[in-house]
């Protein structure tokens, strides 16, 4: 999979993958955010190698903080680390007992709590990137959080709260560290009339332009029965939209009825046209794993949109720990039902999981052969409006 976004995203134009992550984990900045200077010294640790790193923090000094983000694809990791007993807080998608017997691990259910656990920690404030300084990257902007959509594999809250229009300036300069092109929406559904501000994204765009002269355009994500509205993404180009994600999942009406997802395949299918007429691109997101699912109409809709298709995002289904809304009914047994990068479910069987990652590999075939020599955006056609 790696493999597969760096050959992409080398086509791709903006889209620039850090050497050890896909892109800024964002809960980084904001922690960093809540440590003053004047009582912190902070440092980013970046684990290539377990057992150096249970060495160093087991070498740790009586006042150092391990601040670590849990999710079922790492916390095997992190029960190894956590017998080193330095002091550690953690946070995350995952149940807190599994670090019960740790007495020097703290398990942190919500960053705004950081103030109450840490000392002289403070409620966040602009978001610190001074940690990868000098970073090639997609930041995150944040015009909205929350998601009024209420699929029932995702973890997001269901209240959504826009942000308030006096903070862009701040949050767009604290960028100024880092070297990048495209900036990610990070509003879980662009466009969601909940959160009405997302007109202000030409306004945006011109603070962005302000403040980074190689500023370039935005990423947004949005479902396809938002992006099919008439007139919809063509005011998000105007505003400098170039990408657009789409939580697809699946090309199976009846498996999206199951997710309770909010939109079909008729809304897929228009707003795919939609992308292609107005020049811009768009990036599918699929959930391999459904039950049922035989991949034969997700395969198709990648091979008659493949034109407007540089790259796709793959994960695997899994029912997230404290997932309210997840009635999946699907039994959760191992670490690996709860992790989306994992393939061995306890709902599959080995034939389907083989079908699944034979769906994935025909999807790479066919975007990287069309795609091979081709870029996303010539240099000659770019233009921020």
């Amino acid at each position: 999979m790696r493999d597969y976004y760096r050959r992409s995203y080398a086509r791709m134009r903006g889209y620039y993958m850090p050497p050890h992550f896909m892109e800024i984990p964002y809960w980084i900045p904001i922690v960093a955010s809540m440590l003053p200077d004047e009582h912190f010294r902070k440092e980013l640790m970046i684990v290539d190698d377990l057992d150096v790193a249970h060495q160093r923090i087991a070498e740790a000094a009586e006042g150092d903080l391990f601040f670590f983000s849990a999710l079922d694809a790492n916390v095997e990791q992190l029960l190894h680390l956590a017998p080193t007993g330095a002091t550690m807080i953690v946070g995350g998608y995952v149940d807190p007992d599994v670090f019960a017997e740790f007495p020097n691990v703290s398990f942190l259910r919500d960053v705004t709590h950081l103030p109450v656990a840490l000392p002289r920690a403070r409620p966040q404030t602009t978001l610190d990137y001074r940690l990868f300084n000098g970073l090639k990257c997609i930041p995150r902007f944040s015009m909205s959080s929350g998601c009024s959509f209420r699929c029932k594999f995702c973890t997001v809250p269901t209240q959504v709260v826009p942000a308030a229009p006096e903070g862009y300036e701040a949050e767009i300069a604290a960028f100024a560290p880092l070297d990048f092109r495209l900036a990610f929406v990070d509003d879980k559904s662009f466009g969601d009339p909940v959160a009405n501000n997302w007109r202000d994204l030409g306004t945006v765009r011109d603070i962005f332009i302000t403040v980074h002269e190689n500023f370039e355009g935005f990423i947004i994500q949005t479902p396809p029965s938002l992006a099919a509205r008439p007139g919809f993404l063509a005011d998000c180009r105007d505003m400098g939209v170039r990408y657009v994600e789409f939580g697809v999942e699946t090309a199976n009406d009846s498996l999206l009825k199951y997710l309770r997802k909010p939109f079909r395949t008729k809304h897929l299918y228009a707003a795919s046209e939609i992308v292609r007429d107005l020049g811009l691109y768009v990036i599918p997101n699929f959930i391999m794993g459904i039950p049922g699912d035989d991949y034969k109409g997700t395969v198709e809709w990648v091979q008659e949109f493949v034109d407007i298709m540089p790259a796709v995002n793959v994960n695997w289904l899994a029912a997230h720990f404290g997932n309210e809304r997840g009635d999946l009914d699907l039994p959760v047994e191992t670490f690996g039902d709860r992790d989306q990068n994992t393939v061995t479910k306890s709902w599959l069987a080995d034939d389907d999981v083989a079908a699944g990652l034979a769906a994935v590999q025909d999807i790479y075939a066919i975007t990287e052969d069309y795609w091979r020599d081709r870029v996303a955006y010539p240099s000659e056609q770019v233009t921020v409006r």
